[in-house]
């Protein structure tokens, strides 16, 4: 009896750990990466993305990501907007900014700006740091009011 146990366990062990063997290689064939069968990300899914009211002002909101056929449409919706306001895409982070902008985006206008910009995917703007930026007003760009880092 103890030997059809032992096997029994045996080849339960075997049954584990080649599974978890199969498991391990994911889709792409690399050992190690078993997140790759849980997690699937979804390229058409919209990334939204925190906008956190910068120099005294009240103006936080969030700006959606989404991709589309045209490009990547960015609809930003503020509380608290002071007018028309210029937004832009920049490269870095909200605490180190470029402040070049990379991409304009349609004046915030009344709390809400959208702007397809073409060529655009959520992917491309994840693959390096990007950040979008509110400015105060068409005649102070230095000063930003709202801004939110592009990642996940």
């Amino acid at each position: 009896m103890k030997l059809v146990l032992s096997t029994t366990a045996l080849g339960a062990a075997f049954v584990l750990a080649a599974a978890a063997s199969v498991g391990a290689q994911g889709t792409t064939g690399s050992s190690g990466h078993m997140g790759h069968m849980i997690a699937v990300t979804n390229p058409n899914a919209p990334l939204i993305i925190p906008m956190k009211a910068l120099n005294g002002s009240t103006e936080n909101g969030s700006a959606t990501l989404l991709n589309t056929a045209k490009g990547v449409v960015v609809t930003i919706r503020i509380k608290n907007a002071k007018g028309p306001q210029p937004a832009h895409i920049h490269k870095g982070s909200c605490a180190k900014v470029d402040p070049k902008p990379e991409e304009a985006l349609h004046n915030v206008v009344n709390g809400v700006s959208v702007t397809t910009v073409p060529g655009m995917t959520i992917a491309k703007l994840l693959a390096t740091l990007h950040a979008i930026n509110v400015h105060k007003s068409l005649t102070d760009i230095p000063t930003y009011v709202s801004c939110g880092d592009i990642a996940k």
